[in-house]
């Protein structure tokens, strides 16, 4: 078994997608003896969207790479090396570990996406939740101070920061303490540590479906801030609909708000972003129904209900009139 410790830098990270500039890597035996190691620096590409903004950034610390930029953008682009990192990770023989790794699943898969390669498929273990484990400590600590911490206080000093390479060799140094501490040998600590793995397509789909939820509240938001009723209508003593107000788990659900929007608006009905000036409330499922009765602050006057109670509702009222027409024919 061949252990495959790996870091990405990247020249940017713009709505969340970085453009990756470095691939560095140590592989190591089952002894974890040093095979081979190397640092792949490569260009972000061409264009405003490709270039370096690591610095000035807000709520970021300043990163400083290990190389000019003029090197980076000198170097082939992420497609030259696709092939050779592609070998190296999907090894059946070889188990890749990172260092925060969410970070470098996602940079490697949005590289793949955009250059039209085919995802990579591996199975990955974050050496910082091992960290969080070994030392008890349910902070993200980072990986200098986690190598200063376990391996020593010396243990960096001939390794520069946020060369892929070298941050590589931390993430080894610190495996192999642990290892040494622990008293297990490599494969005992990887069969111990299931709770940091995770596959890499697997990860990325679950990424995909955040984003879509994420998507889907901020339309829902949005939706229902342009049809809520400005204070006049709601006032209006002559305003013979009801008043309805939906809980976010609705509003987040942008087909159930949409068709709750046609219904009551066919029932001349308006919404309100005022619970005590509503006259229903309606809600996503009985257990939505409950947080919000738990979380009322003063009695409500209207009525809570469900989305299928509020469908049910509108059903029945349709059989009524459909019974009084035929009545009278």
């Amino acid at each position: 078994m061949k252990y495959l410790f790996f870091d990405i830098e990247c020249a940017n990270c713009f709505n969340g997608i970085g453009k990756m500039c470095e691939f560095g890597y140590v592989l190591c035996d089952e002894n974890m003896l040093i095979m081979k190691s190397e640092d792949i620096p490569m260009s972000p590409g061409n264009g405003r969207g490709s270039r370096f903004h690591l610095k000035g950034r807000k709520h970021e610390k300043d990163l400083e790479l290990a190389y000019d930029y003029g090197y980076y953008y000198s170097s082939p682009e992420f497609p030259q090396f696709y092939e050779r990192i592609k070998r190296l990770m999907e090894d059946p023989d070889t188990i890749c570990l990172a260092y925060s790794m969410n970070n470098d699943i996602q940079h490697l898969h949005n590289a793949c996406i955009r250059y039209n390669k085919e995802p990579l498929n591996y199975e990955c273990y974050d050496v910082q939740k091992m960290v969080g484990a070994y030392l008890e400590h349910k902070g993200q600590m980072s990986l200098y101070n986690a190598c200063k911490t376990i391996v020593g206080p010396n243990s960096t000093v001939r390794l520069q920061n946020h060369l892929s390479r070298d941050d590589a060799m931390m993430e080894r140094l610190i495996f192999d303490a642990i290892c040494i501490l622990t008293g297990k040998n490599p494969i005992e600590l990887i069969e111990g540590s299931l709770f940091a793995k995770t596959n890499s397509l697997e990860y990325m789909e679950k990424v995909k479906n955040r984003l879509n939820k994420k998507k889907s509240r901020y339309a829902g938001d949005c939706l229902y801030e342009s049809i809520v009723a400005s204070e006049e209508e709601i006032e209006n003593p002559e305003h013979s609909g009801k008043r309805y107000i939906v809980s976010n788990e609705v509003k987040h659900d942008l087909n159930m708000l949409k068709s709750i929007i046609v219904f009551v608006e066919n029932k001349k009905g308006i919404f309100s972003n005022h619970i005590g000036k509503s006259d229903y409330f309606i809600v996503n499922d009985d257990k939505n129904k409950e947080e919000i009765i738990n979380n009322l602050k003063y009695p409500y006057d209207g009525e809570i209900m469900t989305y299928k109670e509020f469908i049910s509702s509108l059903n029945k009222n349709s059989k009524k009139k459909t019974e009084v027409v035929d009545c009278k024919s």
